[in-house]
Order: C-alpha cells, then sequence, then structure tokens
C-alpha cells in the first residue's frame, strides 16, 4: 500500500489539506481581520438602514451661520475674589491702629486693590467703592471721602 503513492503525492497532499484546513479556520474565526488586510471594512450595526422622510428634509435643511462664528466668553464668577477682598479690606481695618492717616489708608486699599486687578473691570464697582467707604466709615468716621475710592478704583 506504500508502494501505490509517491512522496510527492503525499506532501502534495498534506499541504493541500493544510492550505484548506488553514482557510477555513481563518474564515470562520478571523474573516474580518484578512478582510481588512485587503481593504474591506465591517460596517457597524445590526439591522438594515431606513430612510425617512425627517432624514431626507434634515440633509437640505440649512445649516446656522452662527454656529461657525467663534462662541462668547462665558462669564466669570467673580464672587469668590469679591468675598477675597471684602474680607482683607475688613482684616486691614481692624489690624490698623487708630492712629491711621487718610493716605495711609488709602495706599493701603489701594494695594489690597491692586492684588484683584479684576474687581477694576466689574460691573458692580459702585456696590465695592460703597462697602469700602461704608467699612472705613465704620472704624475711622469722616477720614476720607467716596470719590477718593472711586478714584483708587479707576
Amino acid at each position: 500500500m506504500l508502494n501505490s503513492i509517491t512522496w510527492t503525492q503525499y506532501v502534495t497532499a498534506v499541504i493541500s489539506l493544510l492550505v484548506c484546513y488553514y482557510t477555513f479556520i481563518g474564515f470562520r474565526f478571523y474573516r474580518w481581520e484578512i478582510l481588512s488586510l485587503i481593504g474591506i471594512k465591517k460596517i457597524e450595526g445590526s439591522g438594515i438602514s431606513i430612510s425617512t422622510v425627517a432624514d431626507f428634509k434634515k440633509s437640505y435643511e440649512t445649516e446656522n451661520h452662527e454656529n461657525y462664528l467663534p462662541k462668547p466668553a462665558l462669564e466669570i464668577d467673580i464672587s469668590p475674589l469679591m468675598q477675597a477682598f471684602t474680607d482683607e479690606v475688613k482684616a486691614y481695618l481692624e489690624e490698623s491702629g487708630s492712629s491711621v492717616t487718610a493716605n495711609e489708608l488709602l495706599q493701603s486699599i489701594n494695594l489690597i486693590i491692586l492684588k484683584y486687578p479684576v474687581l477694576k473691570d466689574a460691573e458692580y464697582q459702585q456696590e465695592l467703592v460703597r462697602y469700602i467707604f461704608d467699612e472705613v466709615n465704620t472704624r475711622y468716621p469722616n477720614l476720607i471721602r467716596q470719590s477718593d475710592i472711586k478714584q483708587l478704583l479707576s
């Protein structure tokens, strides 16, 4: 029986069976990986896509020009800065001695204002001036005027 086939026929049969076996295993378990090597991609989705009238209308709707313009800057909440500023002014006034001149007081308040440059551009600058004036007036009555504080903030 071994004499009925040659070695060449045996090797050819084994190689062809191995090629068939690996081809079957490759397409059975690695189909999309093999197909992606030659450029065929799998489309994700588990159903047939049916186009509706609404989808058709969406494709012809005009786009809003404002979607492509830069968005305006969001308003920044400066309330934590305001709180820190008012706390610092209050702490300075409590720690300052009883013999403070108007110049020293204005210079110190100016130094505090310089720490918070955002507050100079605030829309509620009047409330800030009023707060500083009230705090200074409770501690040192009639020492400075509101116009002096307005001058610091401008």
